[in-house]
């Protein structure tokens, strides 16, 4: 099915080290199949003169298979490498989240993140949002007192929100902890009890870990009121389900008064599809169990199995009575025939430990398996998969295979709490992609809402490179948003301002070099007043904060309507608010120069440069364009035109000069010198449908001069 939550963008970066290592590897794959065609041509031989294999024969298959074998696990355990990423970019995610909602239930919250480096697979980090968001809400709104509050029990008015992830042995955990008022577990049984979710008898009989466990409960909350950032803090059944379906594990540990951590364990090899199998035959059909649930084999006589009134058929294992299954039967298939000698697989789960007969044990194998659609899901197969090259196999889900042998029946809970949590709006991973209807709405529906200026349609012509562009815009605002964030705790942090003035600079100059020139100048306004801030001319207050922060999430919103080929717009009370604090800049007297008149002056380097390309039989030539630009600064036009000249060749010198266009003493004029492959045919079509249609030059001017 497809995840309507996924990015319209699915990329991540690769370490050189990796594609090196890969291709490597891709070497070995063509030297092992070149020996194998040498080998086949040398078994045809002997097959053709009816002769026994030489054991140089045997010795080339042997190492082959070793070969192959070894090549195989090495591309297994770099794909896992290459798909493991730091979990700090989905921790991150949750800095302006905390911050927010703390402010909407008028608390002070602190999120402290540890771990950051923490690797994970990108899929379980893309994974882990839904339900560490849930608990981020439901520990603001829940669990962390009000400043009162927390004064009164001796507390400090700030209360922390910890995110820890490490890592043991095979096994990464998430950590989510508060310093709140904890979980009442009486509280909770009361309240099960109130609603029939148990009864007197085990009411009395519960113990503490049993009393927490209810919370898991499909719709069980203490709350009878539903809060705006929680909800009534239902949805931990889903919470649960959410980390069993990564293979993982969730528990409570918790201090009345203290606070509550929740931990996730989560294997690391659940997110790539191999895994190394016990394969069996049941009647006609082949199975694959996961060699990690395996516990035991044995061979029995049919005498050995006893029959329970609770439990039914049962075998004896170490002292303990284990439920024995034919699994054939239980995936409803034709039951195996009676025998006095039978098979019997022994696995386990957190969920329990169940026995199944089968007809024979096969070879543990390392096998590839394909995950079957909601269309044809079976409880108790998680995929199919090939075993020994040739036979097709059903792989065991084994939390759903066991729970079928319990009559618990599968319970497709793919969503929290009936609306009543409100999902946070802060994107992941290619933020570009809409996560909720609202936002895909709200970008289509600016064109009549007077509070928006609705920026010109005719955008992006120039976009040759669209993925990447995104992407770079995507990271420029996540470093944005984080470098806001820490300037509310550091706002005198003359280092963090001069980051966040780079990574606006940054985006408005991408933005204008593809045509955004409208969204580039918004961008301008709030670089303005971190250029303020830079000079000690402005003090970044809790309002102005606001604004960064506003004017981000702007820019995110406009991203996504790019993405929908929708145009974006640009709230004009927000123009208001950065108007209130940017200062009037002077007009600077620009002394205009005739460019014609002016000659270009060349450093040795650049002497040097030109007479390289030269010998390398580019083509030089000078050019002279008039523009004039409806929306951004002449200068930001001039220096955008030269950084898509560089796309096509080298920029060797310009009239007004480089310092003189960055101190924005310039005109409507400039002379270009630069070098490229094309010839003149080629750079007047550059000029035509590159400069003139989008970069507002009006007239121009080109000589060759080689």
């Amino acid at each position: 099915m497809p995840d309507n939550g996924k990015s319209a963008l699915d990329r991540m970066l690769v370490k050189i080290s990796h594609l090196d290592t890969l291709l490597s590897l891709v070497g070995e794959v063509i030297i092992t199949s070149n020996n194998l065609t040498t080998t086949n041509r040398r078994i045809q031989d002997f097959y053709d003169r009816q002769q026994p294999l030489d054991k140089i024969s045997l010795d080339m298959i042997k190492g082959a298979e070793v070969t192959s074998n070894r090549i195989s696990s090495d591309l297994h355990s770099l794909v896992m490498d290459i798909r493991m990423v730091e979990i700090k970019s989905t921790f991150q995610r949750f800095r302006r989240a905390v911050r927010d909602m703390a402010k909407d239930a008028g608390k002070q919250v602190e999120l402290i993140t540890i771990g950051e480096d923490t690797m994970v697979d990108k899929t379980v980090a893309e994974k882990l949002y839904d339900p560490i968001n849930h608990q981020v809400r439901n520990a603001i709104d829940h669990g962390i007192e009000e400043p009162l509050e927390r004064k009164r029990a001796g507390k400090q008015a700030m209360g922390k929100l910890i995110l820890r992830a490490f890592q043991r042995e095979n096994n990464v955990f998430i950590e989510i902890t508060e310093d709140g008022r904890g979980i009442d577990g009486d509280a909770i049984a009361k309240a099960a009890l109130e609603r029939g979710i148990i009864d007197e008898r085990h009411f009395n009989e519960l113990g503490d870990d049993e009393k927490l466990g209810l919370i898991y409960h499909p719709g069980f909350s203490t709350k009878t009121t539903a809060s705006k950032i929680s909800g009534r803090g239902v949805g931990m059944d889903v919470v649960k389900s959410n980390i069993e379906e990564l293979g993982g594990e969730v528990t409570i540990e918790t201090t009345k008064g203290g606070g509550t951590t929740f931990s996730y364990r989560i294997p690391q090899v659940t997110a790539v599809n191999i895994l190394d199998c016990l394969t069996v035959r049941a009647g006609d059909n082949y199975y694959a169990i996961p060699i990690l649930n395996v516990v035991s084999t044995l061979g029995m006589n049919e005498s050995e199995v006893t029959s329970t009134l609770d439990k039914g058929k049962v075998i004896q294992y170490l002292d303990y009575l284990v439920p024995l299954y034919d699994l054939n039967e239980l995936l409803g298939e034709k039951p195996l025939e009676k025998e006095e000698e039978i098979t019997v697989v022994i696995i386990e789960s957190k969920t329990g430990r169940t026995a199944f007969r089968v007809s024979e044990l096969l070879t543990p194998e390392k096998l590839v398996f394909t995950p079957l659609s909601d269309l044809f899901y079976v409880q108790g197969i998680s995929g199919t998969t090939m075993i020994s090259g040739s036979k097709m196999g059903l792989v065991l889900d084994i939390v759903e295979i066991i729970n079928r042998s319990m009559g618990i029946a599968y319970k497709d809970e793919s969503h929290f709490d009936d609306g009543e949590i409100m999902r946070s709006d802060a994107p992941g991973d290619g933020a570009w992609a809409s996560e909720n209807k609202a936002e895909g709405e709200g970008a289509g529906a600016v064109a009549g809402d007077e509070s928006k200026v609705t920026l010109s349609s005719d955008i992006g012509k120039e976009i040759s490179h669209r993925d990447e562009f995104l992407m770079e815009l995507d990271e420029m605002i996540k470093s944005a948003d984080e470098q806001i964030l820490s300037l509310e705790q550091n706002p005198d942090d003359n280092e963090l301002i001069n980051k966040l003035f780079r990574d606006f600079h940054s985006m408005k100059g991408n933005l204008m070099m593809v045509g955004f020139s409208e969204l580039g100048s918004f961008v301008h306004e709030v670089e303005a007043i971190l250029d303020q801030a830079r000079s000690g001319d402005l003090a970044l207050t809790t309002e102005i904060i606001d604004i960064l922060l506003d004017s981000s999430d702007m820019i995110k919103k406009a991203q996504q309507a790019i993405v929908a080929n929708k145009a974006p717009a640009i709230d004009k009370g927000l123009i208001s608010s950065i108007s209130k604090f940017k200062k009037p800049v002077a007009k600077k007297e620009i002394e205009l120069v005739d460019v014609h008149q002016k000659t270009f002056h060349l450093t040795s380097l650049e002497k040097f440069n030109l007479l390289a390309r030269r010998y390398a039989q580019d083509h030089i030539y000078q050019a002279y364009l008039d523009f004039k630009p409806e929306y951004q600064q002449t200068y930001l036009v001039a220096l955008l035109i030269l950084k898509r000249i560089t796309r096509i060749g080298h920029v060797f010198c310009t009239v007004p000069g480089m310092e003189e266009i960055e101190a924005q003493s310039i005109g409507n004029q400039i002379k270009i010198m630069f070098s490229t492959n094309l010839g003149s045919d080629d750079v007047k079509k550059f000029m035509e449908q590159v400069l003139v249609r989008h970069y507002d030059v009006t007239d121009y001017e080109l000589l060759q001069t080689d």
